[in-house]
């Protein structure tokens, strides 16, 4: 279990031992992965400690049982200090008073009022991003049960490729794995750090890579999937326009 990882609320009761304890087979101690496919050469020498920014990850509890998560890759990436995940169901302000009052708190989410945060760089010499980490109907839940998440400034982030994730389903092509879109993030927040992006992206790709090789899939976005009608069930019209507000 990662130091920067907070856990404040019990998880799931029908979490199996399989789940919390991983396969029965040899684990590298660094990058927690199978040693068969061991990311350690591509994650940075050592974790990156952040000058202008923290990072706090609400973390939707299925994620435990999904072994391809791009957080734990990103804790491998940032020091404990810039980087918090809380894995929970519920976020309430009673826990996290500091967080949801700091006036420089953003919330990386692409709702209607979400600003470019290239655009708001310069307000401050420090920042707090909090970023929804789940399915994207579980990060759409978390935000829909939080009034207090409603409530703080959002922003949303220019990407400008393909996201490198293919073997998960992306809802569309211009949507990113949590890992990403905080490294896109970081790169407008962090701009003394040239390589930070590219840091943080690496191990992404290469554990992409090592899982094609052993037989995953190319993944299409679910939006273009259904434009094209190679779904299996069938999406309402509304179901399409949620998926599109995704866009910026």
């Amino acid at each position: 279990m990662s130091d920067n990882e907070t856990y404040l609320f019990e998880l799931d009761d029908d979490l199996s031992e399989k789940d919390w304890n991983g396969p029965k087979r040899s684990i590298c101690s660094r990058c927690e992965r199978p040693e068969l496919v061991c990311l350690c050469s591509h994650l940075p020498s050592t974790p990156i400690h952040l000058n202008h920014t923290s990072v706090v990850i609400f973390q939707h509890p299925n994620e435990i049982k999904r072994p391809l998560g791009t957080v734990q890759l990103l804790s491998k990436c940032l020091d404990s200090s810039s980087l918090t995940v809380i894995r929970a169901r519920q976020f309430p302000r009673k826990y996290y008073p500091d967080i949801y009052s700091n006036p420089n708190t953003y919330l990386l989410f692409p709702n209607a009022n979400a600003v470019l945060l290239d655009d708001i760089i310069n307000e401050s010499s420090h920042y707090t991003i909090i970023a929804l980490d789940g399915t994207w109907n579980e990060a759409m839940g978390i935000y829909h049960r939080h009034s207090e998440l409603q409530e703080l400034k959002t922003c949303y982030v220019k990407i400008d490729q393909k996201s490198e994730f293919a073997i998960r389903t992306q809802p569309t092509k211009e949507t990113t794995s949590t890992l990403e879109t905080v490294a896109y993030a970081l790169r407008c927040t962090e701009k003394d750090k040239p390589t930070l992006f590219d840091d943080i992206v690496r191990p992404l790709k290469r554990m992409v890579e090592l899982q094609l090789n052993l037989g995953a899939v190319v993944h299409e976005a679910k939006l273009s999937l259904i434009e094209s009608g190679q779904t299996r069930r069938q999406y309402s019209k509304k179901h399409e326009r949620w998926l599109m507000t995704l866009q910026h």
